[in-house]
């Protein structure tokens, strides 16, 4: 009684099995056909996967169910796990190589310690010789499954690009941002007056105020002319762009003439044409004064100039080569990490401006 039993249990769980392997292979067949007609490409797990599942089933059986790949091929793949050998061939999968772990750790850590586009990270990457393009950076980023940033939008062409080569080194654009200054008496409000040279985009703060009147704009003048000594008379620079801001007085723009460097007044509701002068107070205030409260005046004095020292001689330049602007030449393409010394980190205003740097190896 219990074989028969034992034997009606069996003959049922039988016909349920046969079921679904019927329908497990018309539904592997209905997937076929979603595929396209290329060669499939199997990662180690699988391999190792299908040459066990294939190994259990027989090869004479496979041979005649297999879809995903040859039964050889899948034997193949069974004698090379046996021996220890699946996933050693020597043959190098398309595309590029990956890029390493310490690499990949570094270019997340950038990302993660700062609001960096793929660009500017692509040439810190360059100052620690270690050569990745802006796309690599963007693929690992979201490997790791953080979104890539560009607020930087390169890749735009324009008429202005060829006009600054030529004369970019005549040419300093000048602007005014106005930062949050807190002292025990509340808030006030901070005026910074900067120039920008448009060739080596060296930059110049020519001061900070509370009351940007005609008196301060006319000291300005005098100072950035001085011979020997002002400002836009030691980079060489005969104009000076600024938009149509009220603060750039009459005065000033006659005692500039008189210095022998000329004001030429923008078009008005035309940014793009001060678009070097723009970008910077972005840097300035997104690296910097935006993650940071200003303690009075003096407070804000320091802040500039760390950044100062920060912007000219460790950040990265996209336009320069990807070379800060004190810089006597643009960074060199690394050949090999090889030999190469630790990656250090030096940081300015409690963290909130990072350069990093490979020690002497």
């Amino acid at each position: 009684m219990l074989r028969i039993l034992a034997a009606t249990v069996l003959a049922k769980q039988n016909r349920a099995l046969l079921a679904e392997l019927a329908f497990l292979r018309a539904e592997n067949s209905y997937y076929r056909r979603l595929l396209p007609a290329q060669r499939l490409t199997f990662t180690l797990a699988w391999r190792r996967r299908f040459a066990e599942a294939g190994a259990a089933i027989g090869w004479t059986r496979l041979k005649k169910i297999c879809t995903v790949a040859s039964a050889k091929t899948i034997q193949r793949w069974h004698q090379a796990l046996k021996k220890g050998l699946l996933g050693q061939s020597r043959k190098q999968g398309p595309g590029r190589p990956r890029t390493d772990a310490e690499t990949e750790t570094l270019i997340v850590r950038m990302r993660t310690e700062n609001d960096w586009g793929i660009h500017r990270i692509s040439g810190e990457l360059l100052k620690l010789k270690i050569k990745r393009c802006p796309q690599t950076v963007a693929n690992i980023l979201r490997r790791h499954v953080i979104e890539p940033l560009d607020p930087n939008g390169e890749g735009r062409t324009s008429t202005w690009k060829p006009f600054i080569a030529a004369h970019g080194h005549e040419i300093a654009a000048t602007d005014f941002f106005t930062v949050d200054v807190w002292s025990w008496l509340g808030k006030t409000t901070a005026y910074v007056l900067f120039a920008i040279h448009l060739a080596t985009r060296k930059v110049e703060i020519l001061g900070v105020t509370e009351h940007p009147d005609e008196a301060f704009m006319k000291q300005i003048a005098r100072n950035v002319t001085m011979d020997d000594v002002g400002w836009l008379k030691r980079i060489g620079a005969k104009y000076l762009i600024h938009d149509h801001d009220t603060k750039f007085c009459e005065s000033f723009v006659m005692l500039l003439k008189t210095g022998g460097v000329e004001a030429i007044k923008l078009p008005p509701n035309s940014p793009n044409l001060n678009a070097f002068a723009e970008r910077w107070v972005r840097s300035v205030k997104s690296d910097c004064l935006r993650k940071i409260t200003c303690l009075g005046f003096g407070g804000l004095g320091r802040a500039l100039s760390e950044y100062m020292v920060h912007y000219h001689a460790e950040r990265p330049h996209q336009s320069l080569g990807n070379a800060p602007p004190d810089a006597q030449a643009p960074v060199q393409q690394p050949d090999d990490q090889a030999g190469m010394g630790k990656i250090g980190c030096q940081t300015r205003l409690g963290g909130v401006l990072k350069h990093y740097y490979r020690e002497a190896a």
